[in-house]
């Protein structure tokens, strides 16, 4: 009884997000690996497995998004300086890069749902140790668990998206992934921030550790055990991090995603702070439920964006619109030092988050596409472990230039290193290739 329960509150919450891939009425040949090319090749079962999913990535990224704004200052309250709240950021992209590509490994050779289970369970566990932290040191070591938790629930999420998305739906699919995943982060620092004003900094983790309860049950009683799976061959059956890397396309997107996320975290990590910091200390002045405000409309506006951007990227070139959206970004971040109001900052992270929602289902979709070569739990995982390699040194950066100067120049670096990262995706990209189907190593 209670399934069905639960299933009826599915339905209620995706009911207008069912996706129906389009009928060309255009005859397709059947490939060997039985790729789910027409709408009737939807089995209901897994429609049903791919809302499950989506409501569980919300929930899990919504308490995520919870805490998110608030660890800055939860590692300040315990006595940490600039350079280890930037330390605080790059001990969890250090674990998901470690992690990340094991987890994605073993997900392609024994169950997408067994891995996701244990990230998840991971998260609930990691949410009640981080309210027990007795100093910096301790804080910092379940923040390294929490990365672990992380690399093994969302990288394998997607690529679970990944094998239900038919031939040239791949960028709808993963938008609509991205959607949930951004529309929790998106939710969470604004209940954050109010919580934190509210009660104490110890609330938000007593909301990510529910929220991650509630996603591990919908994936134990709604995900099947063995989700359909994409791709033939050997490549397939041993998965290999430098066989991803020799195709040149996924070379691109490995390169932009790393250099592109040293500039983010090198931002992101601090713009907490920086928002709600003195004016006389170098920030804005403004509160803490101001600053989850403007994370939380940028998060959410992002999350918007991600299906309609999802439908262009099946439609239009993928590369320009990554190009695109890398200049939208740039120019958005480039805002934030240069803002004075609230107001200001608000537009800064819509230009952000639109050139962030051109790119996202783009890069995804190329290696949803790519990844049916190589398995798509590691293509994925590989490709959000060089987002964590990113991760790791901008936040550190950052922290040594707050401490050595101020926090406004912490934006201005990381623009100028997202600018480079574009810089180097035009060059590496390849020309002249469509990318709708899975191609040979360039």
């Amino acid at each position: 009884m209670y399934k069905n329960i639960i299933n009826h509150l599915i339905l209620k919450i995706l009911g207008n997000t069912r996706i129906k891939p389009e009928n060309t009425h255009k005859k397709t040949k059947t490939s060997p690996d039985k790729r789910i090319n027409t709408a009737t090749d939807v089995p209901d079962g897994m429609e049903r497995a791919l809302q499950a999913l989506l409501v569980s990535i919300f929930v899990a990224m919504l308490g995520l998004g919870v805490v998110s704004p608030i660890m800055p200052l939860y590692a300040e309250s315990l006595g940490a300086t600039y350079t280890q709240v930037g330390l605080l950021s790059s001990a969890w992209s250090i674990s998901r890069f470690i992690f990340s590509a094991p987890a994605g490994r073993l997900s392609d050779t024994i169950s997408r749902k067994k891995v996701i289970m244990a990230g998840l369970g991971g998260y609930a566990a990691v949410s009640l140790l981080y309210i027990i932290s007795w100093n910096f040191t301790s804080l910092l070591t379940f923040r390294f668990l929490h990365g672990i938790g992380s690399a093994m629930a969302i990288p394998v999420a997607m690529a679970y998206a990944a094998d239900l998305a038919p031939n040239g739906q791949e960028g709808k699919y993963m938008g609509t992934m991205n959607l949930a995943m951004f529309g929790g982060m998106g939710m969470g620092p604004l209940i954050g921030g109010s919580l934190t004003d509210m009660f104490s900094l110890s609330a938000p983790f007593y909301v990510m550790c529910a929220g991650t309860a509630i996603s591990l049950l919908l994936i134990l009683v709604f995900l099947p055990d063995t989700p359909p799976t994409r791709g033939t061959g050997k490549e397939k059956a041993k998965p290999s991090f430098r066989k991803i890397l020799i195709n040149r396309i996924l070379l691109a997107n490995f390169v932009f995603r790393t250099v592109n996320s040293i500039g983010r975290g090198a931002i992101f990590g601090f713009l907490t702070m920086y928002i709600s910091t003195t004016i006389a200390d170098g920030g804005l002045g403004l509160s803490v439920t101001m600053a989850g405000t403007v994370i939380s409309f940028g998060q959410l506006s992002n999350a918007a964006l991600q299906r309609p951007c999802g439908v262009l990227a099946d439609k239009y070139d993928k590369n320009n619109l990554i190009v695109l959206g890398g200049i939208l970004s740039a120019l958005g971040m480039a805002g934030f030092p240069l803002s004075t109001t609230f107001w200001h900052l608000m537009t800064s992270r819509l230009i952000f988050s639109l050139g962030s929602a051109l790119m996202t289902p783009a890069m995804s979709a190329i290696e949803a596409i790519e990844g049916r070569k190589y398995g798509v739990g590691t293509t994925m995982s590989v490709m959000q472990s060089s987002m964590s390699l990113g991760n790791m040194a901008g936040p550190l950066l950052s922290g040594i230039l707050a401490d050595m100067f101020s926090l406004r120049p912490i934006f201005y670096m990381g623009t100028g290193i997202s600018v480079i990262g574009l810089i180097i995706y035009i060059i590496i990209r390849p020309r002249g290739i469509k990318i709708t189907e899975s191609v040979e190593e360039l």
